[in-house]
């Protein structure tokens, strides 16, 4: 069976459809391919991982993820996926597995190969393994049986590994109960809200006061490095290939016809759906094709120091931007992680590292910097009083929050405290924890404050701040549980939370190795996710 695999394959592999098994591969495993001689990011046990292998990573990961978001993707959403690290944490993660199942010797024998493939749910047709859709896979993915064999023994070494790591995993029926409760069961919540609105009127602050907040907060009122900077934009859309192959096409969407369905569950057919597949390939491919010409043209010209004469070589369009504040960059590069940070270290007449955007790569050259300084009392007044009169009734509403929750917290009744302070009660209803609050709203810190609440204890250890207002908050009540409910959903709820526990034991389990490995010096990280 392998030696037909072999036999009646060919091409490059791109990681679309295989399902891997440990958290850390949920997206990508990553080729193992790519130039040699590409910048080294790491070296473990003496095998590389270089920039062009991540960048191929990261190509795939953003693939998907426009895939899966489509038109609501946005800058927001991508830089909440840190791609870039996500991607390089997959690369080496996977050769931690590689070496520690060659350290506990792991092994893989060509029988559980064979069967891992001939079992693929996505190589199967009615349950029977289908040599076309086999043969559709590696066409349309460019894979050689030996790239596809040699990650279907990670995979299964990884299983492995995974197996003996959460075989000790148990999980008790009071933490079963508990994971219930925290899904189920809702609270009501009396709270009262402080405000520096009562103190706001009570602030004059004099010159004196101004200068010293102006000295002890420089960093709010000074005035940021700019820049002026020449770049050349190289799209996606410029560079994707004219046309797209019918044999492409059709692999993509026999592979992918899950994808393909109207809401009532009916099958698309090619011809609907013809354009979207199009479309994608040629932003995949646009992209592959842009990352190459700009890594040419920075090679080129840094070595050459001929940005023009690059460009009008290559008939390149220049574009110009006069000086700019580093922390408000043009729109075009507000997407771009890191840009600030890496225009600041740049000299006059130095040529930037590639910038990844969302639809192609700039290239850029900075042509002069202006130095950043702080502007003086007289010139930013009125500015500093008003950030001094904001920071100073912030403090003290949240001085008298504090002080009021420590009383409660002491033993003084709630309702002479509150009487005492001249405050409001309100009460929220029942609801279910989480970060939004009825009649208060949104907050990160919602949650674990709410969590904090019990009978026993119905005060949080400090007020909570929403909008910049500080909220002392005391449990009400709390609704009751529906006990057979518990029951009937009991080995639910265990799934989930042994699937929880083993993946933070396998994920403990990598960075653990990881650590160690570093320290043994069988890892050498070169370079960091953002670094690249």
């Amino acid at each position: 069976m392998l030696k037909f695999f072999r036999k009646h394959a060919r091409g490059w592999f791109m990681l679309s459809i295989i399902a891997i098994i440990i958290i850390v591969f949920v997206l990508y495993f990553g080729s193992n391919r790519g130039s040699q001689t590409a910048s080294v990011i790491a070296i473990i046990d003496g095998r590389t991982i270089n920039e062009a292998e991540f960048r191929e990573e990261y190509e795939k990961l953003l693939d998907m993820v426009r895939q899966r978001y489509g038109a609501n993707l946005s800058p927001e959403i991508l830089k909440q996926l840190n791609l870039k690290q996500r991607a390089y944490n997959s690369l080496i993660s996977r050769h931690v597995i590689i070496s520690k199942a060659a350290d506990l010797k792991v092994q893989v024998s060509d029988e559980e190969l064979k069967n891992i493939i001939l079992y693929m749910p996505a190589l199967q047709t009615d349950g029977v393994f289908d040599e076309r859709k086999y043969r559709q896979m590696l066409r349309y993915n460019r894979v050689s049986a030996e790239d596809f064999e040699a990650l279907q023994k990670v995979n299964l070494m990884a299983a492995k590994i995974e197996s003996i790591v959460r075989e000790g995993i148990k999980v008790s029926e009071r933490e079963i109960y508990d994971l219930y409760v925290l899904q189920n069961q809702k609270i009501n919540v009396n709270f009262v809200q402080i405000s520096g609105q009562n103190v706001r009127q009570k602030i004059t602050p004099t010159s004196a006061q101004l200068g010293n907040y102006l000295s002890s907060n420089s960093n709010l009122f000074r005035r940021p490095e700019q820049v002026k900077i020449k770049y050349l934009y190289f799209s996606s859309e410029a560079f994707s290939p004219a046309g797209i192959s019918d044999a492409d096409i059709r692999d993509y969407y026999n592979l992918n016809r899950d994808k393909y369905r109207k809401k009532d569950g009916k099958q698309l057919a090619l011809a609907d759906v013809k354009n979207d597949i199009i479309k994608g390939f040629k932003k995949t491919r646009g992209m592959q094709s842009a990352y190459t010409e700009v890594k040419k043209a920075r090679n080129v010209i840094y070595q050459e120091d001929n940005f023009e004469e690059y460009s009008n070589k290559n008939n390149l369009k220049i574009s110009n931007l006069d000086f700019f504040p580093l922390n408000k960059p043009p729109k075009e590069f507000v997407s771009i992680k890191d840009f600030a940070a890496e225009l600041m270290d740049l000299q006059k007449n130095e040529i930037s590292k590639i910038f990844v955007a969302e639809n192609g790569y700039y290239l850029l050259k900075v042509i002069d910097k202006k130095p950043a300084y702080l502007p003086q009392l007289k010139d930013i007044e009125s500015e500093v009083k008003k950030h001094f009169i904001e920071n100073e009734t912030n403090r003290l509403a949240a001085k008298e929050a504090q002080e009021i929750s420590d009383r409660l917290k002491a033993g003084e009744p709630f309702d002479k405290v509150v009487r005492e302070k001249g405050l409001k009660v309100n009460e929220t209803g029942f609801f279910m924890p989480g970060a939004a609050i009825p009649k208060l709203g949104f907050s990160r810190d919602a949650a674990e404050t709410l969590y904090q609440l019990s009978a026993g204890k119905p005060y949080a250890e400090s007020p909570l701040n929403i909008n910049n207002t500080y909220i002392i908050l005391k449990l009400k009540d709390v609704s009751k549980l529906d006990m057979k409910d518990f029951e009937t959903k009991k080995d639910a709820y265990k799934k989930i939370l042994t699937s929880i526990k083993r993946e933070e034991a396998m994920q403990s389990w990598l960075e653990g190795n990881k650590a160690a490995m570093i320290k043994g010096k069988r890892i050498n990280i070169k370079r960091e996710a953002k670094d690249l």
